[in-house]
């Protein structure tokens, strides 16, 4: 294995517990990381230890020193939190258009006539809201739907 440098610096004693029982997890003693960090586990510095913990356990720390820490997950990651409007997403215009095309047999000018006669909109994209969209979507699934159940 290869030898990192062994910094002078302060790493924590929750880096050298981290590095400890991530050595232990691989069958090491303590005595076998301080020869493989080439003598005390205290003097080595926060980022060497960060290292010595990755090369070892191969996870490493979640935010390393000298890194920013992660962003904090919301409780609304990945969806709108109450009150924010989201507007409606490339996807979401591709989608309408692929099915309400696919349902009309090709057709993107009775696609376009029935989004104008039933949404009042001459394209996806002037339904404004994300959610908007998602209910033209869950509509024209129905339909695929209902199309489905009367060919059989």
């Amino acid at each position: 294995m290869v030898q990192l440098r062994n910094y002078s610096g302060s790493s924590t004693k929750a880096q050298h517990t981290a590095l400890v029982a991530s050595a232990a997890k691989k069958g090491m003693s303590v005595d076998d990381v301080r020869t493989l960090v080439g003598g005390s586990i205290r003097k080595l510095s926060a980022k060497a230890c960060s290292e010595w913990i990755q090369r070892i356990s191969g996870d490493g720390l979640p935010n390393p020193p000298g890194s920013k820490p992660g962003a904090q997950r919301s409780e609304y990651q990945g969806r709108a939190a109450p009150g924010v409007t989201r507007i409606i997403s490339e996807a979401q215009c591709d989608q309408i258009m692929r099915l309400a095309v696919s349902y009309f047999e090709g057709s993107e000018e009775a696609a376009t006539a029935w989004l104008k006669k039933n949404f009042d909109v001459s394209s996806p994209r002037e339904l404004g809201t994300a959610q908007r969209g998602g209910e033209v979507i869950a509509v024209l699934k129905r339909m695929h739907v209902r199309r489905e159940k009367k060919i059989v």
